[in-house]
């Protein structure tokens, strides 16, 4: 957090210290190089992405093996690099659940060899391109709104990006990419429709966002948008199609959200006020019944509301994305990325702040084993809260009043 109040330091002060924009995005990318080398230390997803992306090399659909399965049609035997792979990923019990677009970087990280080390590489430098596109489609989009450039640096600088992204190798910049891009060529319908698209194929979340899109559009540009993304979508999830795969992948999808939690808020709640009366874990239920309240509040606040312009439709965009986050049973903190970029553009003050108070779920890490702490996570929403009501009463009223 005194990394967070650092960047915001930095922001504040870059006019007034005549720090060049090019600089600051220079000495940020150096921070990230810092990183280059390094294995993730909070995260071991990186174990799951690289084993898909060696399946994949060697011929096998990761949708239709469990790691096991898989690694005994590998006959690898003994091999050090193997075995690593195997049992320090934390998802040897179930089918992969990462979109085939998503596997796409874990083949080319395969690509490097059976070296730990490289297929890192690979991926950082993956995840590092997609870090620079972003930061210029935000100088372009600020421009395009009349924007203050500098705006930029609260993305470059945060310190939850750099280490979820370039640190523990997660790929919430790629679907950043896709819906700024999105929004930049917003005017050239089949260019925003590839970009939406890209960003539902690298992580399914964005799909929530298709009907207040096609409520965006009108007439013959709603439906080009509708027809285009469809396509794009079916073509990108053709490697489900093969031999029932979709169905091992929803089968995962399912068991992710009804059986894992962690850094969870209403549900939470929900969970410790059932405890009264129930003497099991009810995320089996709770779990998909707030997904269903959160799908009826966003399909309410996607189509509910006369058409909006441009920044009302990212400001909206955030909102769901704040919907969707608090009806969860899992908040990773990298999943508050494509918000918080989003957010930039809008002035939105949650996510820039969630991103700092996030930093408290950390305290599960400390252990041995992840064990999370109760007064950090009360610290952490009951803030969270508050500036959700300020910002709701100062902001989200008037707009819905003005539309």
């Amino acid at each position: 957090m005194l990394c967070f109040g650092v960047s915001l330091i930095i922001y504040i002060n870059a006019e007034k210290w005549g720090f060049p924009l090019k600089l600051g995005l220079m000495y940020a990318f150096l921070l990230r190089m810092i990183l280059i080398i390094s294995e993730p230390v909070l995260s071991d997803d990186f174990y799951r992405f690289i084993f898909d992306g060696q399946l994949i090399k060697n011929g096998i659909n990761p949708y239709l093996y469990l790691p096991q399965e898989a690694f005994e049609l590998l006959k690898v035997g003994d091999s050090e690099y193997w075995n690593q792979l195997l049992t320090q990923m934390n998802s040897s019990g179930y089918y992969s659940v990462y979109p085939p677009l998503h596997q796409l970087f874990f083949w080319l990280a395969a690509l490097g060899g059976e070296h730990l080390s490289i297929n890192i590489l690979i991926l950082r430098l993956a995840v590092l391109l997609f870090e620079i596109l972003n930061c210029l489609l935000l100088i372009q989009i600020l421009k395009q709104w009349n924007l203050p450039k500098v705006k930029v640096l609260l993305y470059a600088f945060n310190p939850l990006v750099i280490l979820e992204l370039t640190g523990n190798l997660h790929f919430e910049g790629m679907v950043l990419f896709g819906l700024l891009g999105m929004l930049y060529f917003l005017g050239k319908v089949n260019r925003a429709s590839i970009l939406w698209t890209w960003a539902v194929g690298v992580k399914l979340s964005p799909l929530m966002l298709g009907p207040i899109l096609l409520k965006f559009f009108s007439g013959k540009s709603r439906l080009v948008f509708l027809l285009l993304s469809a396509l794009v979508i079916v073509l990108l999830f053709i490697p489900l199609f093969f031999e029932g795969a979709y169905l091992n992948f929803w089968q995962s999808f399912r068991l992710y959200q009804s059986s894992f939690e962690f850094n969870g808020s209403i549900y939470y709640l929900l969970r410790w006020i059932s405890g009264f009366w129930l003497d099991y874990n009810p995320i089996r239920t709770l779990g998909p019944v707030l997904s269903m309240l959160s799908l009826g509040l966003i399909l309410w606040l996607s189509l509910g509301v006369k058409k909006a312009n441009l920044p009302d439709l990212v400001q909206r965009i955030v909102w769901i994305y704040l919907i969707y986050l608090l009806f969860q049973t899992t908040v990773h903190p990298w999943y508050l990325i494509p918000a918080f970029g989003l957010g930039i553009l809008v002035g939105d003050r949650i996510f820039l702040a969630w991103t700092a108070l996030v930093f408290l779920s950390y305290h599960a890490y400390m252990g041995v084993i992840v064990a999370e702490q109760p007064v950090f996570l009360l610290i952490e929403y009951v803030l969270l809260f508050v500036l959700i009501i300020w910002s709701f009463k100062s902001n989200f009223v008037s707009k819905f009043k003005s539309s």
